[in-house]
């Protein structure tokens, strides 16, 4: 293990599976980190296109649509075609949406907390910037 040590790719996914793993125990299993940060998007951007969605979360369409059906298909969302471009549709949540994230942004607050109270303030704000500096590099 001694040469994963020095690797930041190592050492980033072992904190992702563990915050992976924290997030789906505090919200009942109900969803995954990325779908949650989707379920925020929405409710900060209502009535933006799928295609700005899937950008803004970093992720492609192909692997946003599978995410906003099961949303659909559960009430959490809708989506609405956009005028003048057939093949885009706003989304935005429904009051049962909103209702869900509310209750998991609790949870994902209480997670937070934990985190600021390990690292302290400072770090944490530290590492947030490093994890976007990362982002941009690679």
């Amino acid at each position: 293990m001694t040469t994963l040590d020095g690797v930041v790719g190592f050492h980033m996914r072992k904190a992702t599976l563990r915050a992976q793993s924290s997030f789906a125990t505090a919200a009942g299993k109900k969803l995954m980190t990325g779908q949650y940060s989707v379920m925020a998007i929405i409710k900060e951007n209502p009535g933006r296109t799928q295609s700005a969605i899937a950008e803004a979360a970093g992720l492609d369409r192909s692997s946003l649509v599978p995410v906003l059906n099961k949303f659909e298909k559960q009430g959490l969302i809708r989506r609405e075609p956009v005028e003048g471009d057939k093949r885009a549709y706003a989304v935005s949540l429904t009051k049962k949406g909103e209702c869900e994230l509310a209750a998991l942004e609790e949870k994902v607050r209480a997670i937070e907390a934990k985190v600021i109270a390990g690292l302290g303030a400072e770090n944490h704000a530290r590492l947030i910037e490093l994890l976007k500096k990362f982002h941009d590099i690679i």
